[in-house]
């Protein structure tokens, strides 16, 4: 993949709310690049190429259209749907299209919907945060060739279509393609408001067309950032301490500078590294390296203290989150009925299939090669390890083996820039599957407590609900959080939900937990609604109505929600299943991802052998760009989500997780996967988001279906190991 630096200018000024909130610097600006000649792709990627790209898309003499991606690839097809918006809009013919990764550090790839000055992939945004930009960008590349082949004729620029990459001339029937018309329209001024084409002209749009990535992922074209071979190039196994900020005191490296092919043994921040000629060789010295570690307050961290921390949390004040509104203390107090209840959720790893890794070079020029979702933070990284200007260093991004929020990190891009400098060399840190589990970023563990107070008719007149866990912002983007605390994102959604309940508080207690803590695939969204959704749907059997009417009575108003529930019902054969299996529902709505989401749990057996049959999801999330594409992505979101809810936690001892591999870290194993339904709605004109949606409201519908099941609701995640053994 080619991969062009330039240096960012961050612009820091205050933004407006979590939409509002988060957008800020991001823009819809664009530049354009014609360039001449162009070769077609092996696989559908074009090939590298010495000139500078700008902005969205180029254009060669052999009629490809290159959509230029600064949005990282891992899995989610952000390389065939992007490129598929750019081609919708421009007019272009499908087969002549082809994609490029760039990681420029520039303005017009900053994510608009996220975080100030980054380059960053995530929260589902790819699309939606730059779908105008991209069509704004196709929609004056089609002007300046209409303009261009206007001037060859001398005819009316509205005499010309533009459809499968021609230019036509209605009244003559005469045409050009884009290739031939590309040197003319670079020379074109830059329309500077274009007119963008009508829904429906955007053909391309709703197309399941084939992802373009495939190919070369199936012929191992694809280069991952394990992957990558520098000349020259050493290898370094690395060992973390015990505990979250660990630091060495001394070791024994006698043994290990002995062994074969060992270059150097150094201690990294928080750990120790083995540099070899080859990887195994590294990882062997490793193993004879003896290290004393100094004594750290996170060493004396286990889960009961964890726990004993988040419930000193819940007893303070907190702060007041977004979206609470009314009088609660009166609404509750006039209830008929207040249901109350605590719940919790463990750590999580990621557990992504390629473990983190990065390659360095330290000499005139810094590079770095590694899977990674945000350029801009590893470059920071790098450059605080290194003392210099993060504007100089060159990132190449690589293909991910998942990301799920983890696909940046400070702790192995510096260890490979201080190990490249110390040995002269290019170095690739690898870490093992046991490093990757044991010193993730982990999603944060929480403690939550409700109240739901019901009238007299069994509906909800009051919600209150209160958090204690950690902060991702303060850990991830501490700049970005001193200009907005006390709020961080475990704030959003906690109340205020499309079920318009007239009173509701909603309280944060930020609780410093001693491991590292990170972004992941459905973050707060994931919390706060197994709050919210399990208290619906015990307030729907406190009032005896039927839990998906319930909801449907709450959603009323709102015609897209109750047909995402409609539709969950009928596919899923909603109060239908056969004898002895059982059912549970649950619903999100967010106006950040611009998506409604239903999904229907099946359920057979008993608490001590209970099977997960089935799972309904519908999703509208907004046009569809490519409804294949969305289906794939809640279909894998909502088995992610199940793996969380049946089986997945991390565990602390001494400081330490405990849990190092997949036969201590128990994921999802495919004997146990269900069928998946998963139906689209395509409706609207903003595309929303797919990517991580479906893990959000998983684990509420998987709980509600263990109660229709046992009787039992279960409040702590995950599900087995808390009252269900799951076959």
């Amino acid at each position: 993949m080619n991969i062009e630096q330039h240096c960012l200018n961050r612009d820091r000024g205050a933004l407006p709310s979590r939409r509002a909130f988060l957008e800020g610097v991001g823009t819809t600006a664009f530049l354009l690049a014609f360039e001449l000649p162009i070769t077609g792709a092996r696989a559908k990627e074009s090939p590298p190429r010495p000139a500078q790209f700008n902005a969205f898309l180029a254009i060669g003499e052999d009629d490809i259209v290159t959509a230029i991606i600064a949005q990282t690839e891992g899995g989610q097809g952000n390389s065939t749907g992007m490129t598929q918006v750019i081609a919708a809009e421009l007019g272009a013919a499908w087969p002549r299209m082809r994609y490029r990764f760039t990681t420029e550090r520039r303005p017009e790839y900053i994510n608009p919907m996220l975080y100030e000055g980054l380059v960053l992939t995530a929260g589902s945004s790819s699309i939606p945060g730059f779908y105008g930009a991209m069509r704004q960008a196709a929609a004056a590349t089609r002007e300046m060739l209409v303009a261009a082949a206007a001037g060859r004729l001398g005819a009316r620029p509205e005499e010309f279509s533009v459809a499968e990459s021609k230019v036509t001339h209605s009244p003559s029937a005469r045409y050009f393609t884009f290739g031939q018309l590309a040197a003319d329209a670079a020379k074109e001024q830059v329309p500077a408001k274009p007119q963008l084409r009508a829904r429906n002209e955007l053909h391309l749009i709703g197309q399941r067309l084939d992802r373009l990535d495939v190919p070369a992922k199936v012929n191992g074209s694809a280069r991952f950032g394990l992957d990558f071979e520098a000349p020259d190039m050493l290898y370094a196994a690395v060992r973390h301490g015990p505990a979250y900020g660990s630091t060495v005191t001394q070791f024994d490296d006698g043994k290990a500078k002995s062994m074969p092919g060992v270059r150097l043994v150094m201690a990294v921040p928080q750990g120790v590294a083995v540099v070899a000629d080859q990887y195994w060789r590294a990882a062997k010295a490793l193993a004879e390296v003896r290290e004393t570690y100094a004594s750290h307050p996170n060493s004396e961290a286990s889960s009961a203290t964890v726990e004993a921390a988040l419930r000193r949390g819940l007893e303070q004040p907190g702060v007041p989150t977004m979206g609470s509104h009314g009088d609660v203390p009166a609404a509750m107090k006039s209830a008929a009925t207040i249901l109350e209840a605590e719940f919790s959720m463990p750590f999580l790893s990621h557990a992504c299939m390629e473990p983190v890794s990065c390659t360095a070079r330290v000499g005139d020029q810094v590079e770095l090669w590694l899977s990674t979702k945000s350029p801009s933070l590893d470059a920071g990284h790098a450059a605080r390890a290194l003392g210099i200007d993060p504007s100089s260093i060159v990132v190449h991004n690589e293909y991910q083996g998942g990301d799920f929020g983890r696909r940046s990190g400070m702790e192995h891009t510096t260890e490979a820039v201080l190990l490249a400098k110390a040995t002269g060399r290019a170095v690739k840190v690898v870490w093992t599957r046991e490093e990757d589990l044991r010193v993730d970023q982990h999603r944060t563990a929480f403690l939550g407590r409700a109240r739901l107070g019901l009238g007299a008719d069994g509906m909800p007149v009051a919600y209150e609900a209160k958090i204690a866990c950690d902060g991702l912002w303060q850990r991830l983007f501490p700049w970005f959080y001193a200009k907005k605390k006390p709020v961080d994102l475990p704030t959003f959604d906690l109340v205020g939900s499309s079920y318009g309940i007239p009173n509701e508080a909603g309280t944060y207690v930020n609780v410093p937990l001693p491991v590292r803590i990170g972004a992941f695939r459905g973050n707060n969204d994931t919390h706060n609604g197994f709050m919210l959704e399990s208290m619906i749907d015990d307030a729907a059997r406190e009032a005896g109505i039927d839990p998906l009417a319930y909801r449907r009575r709450l959603l009323a108003k709102d015609a897209r929600s109750t047909a995402v529930l409609d539709r969950a019902a009928a596919i899923a054969g909603w109060g239908k299943v056969a004898a002895g299996h059982h059912q549970g529902v649950a619903f999100w709505q967010s106006d950040f991802y611009r998506c409604r989401l239903a999904i229907i749990v099946e359920v057979s057996g008993t608490a001590d052998a209970l099977k997960v049959e089935r799972l309904v999801g519908v999703c509208d999330s907004g046009p569809a760009i490519n409804p294949m594409l969305a289906e794939r992505a809640v279909e894998a979101g909502m088995i992610f989500g199940l793996s969380n809810a049946m089986s997945e936690r991390i565990t602390l001892a001494g400081g330490a997780p405990e849990q190092t591999n997949f036969d201590s870290y128990q994921l999802l194993r495919i004997d146990q996967a269900p069928d998946v339904t998963v139906e689209i709605i395509s409706v609207g004109d903003e595309p929303g988001s797919f990517g991580e949606v479906g893990t959000m409201p998983m684990c509420s519908a998987l709980g509600n279906a263990i109660v229709s099941a046992t009787g039992k609701r279960i409040r702590s995640t995950p599900f087995g190991g808390n009252g269900v053994t799951f076959v």
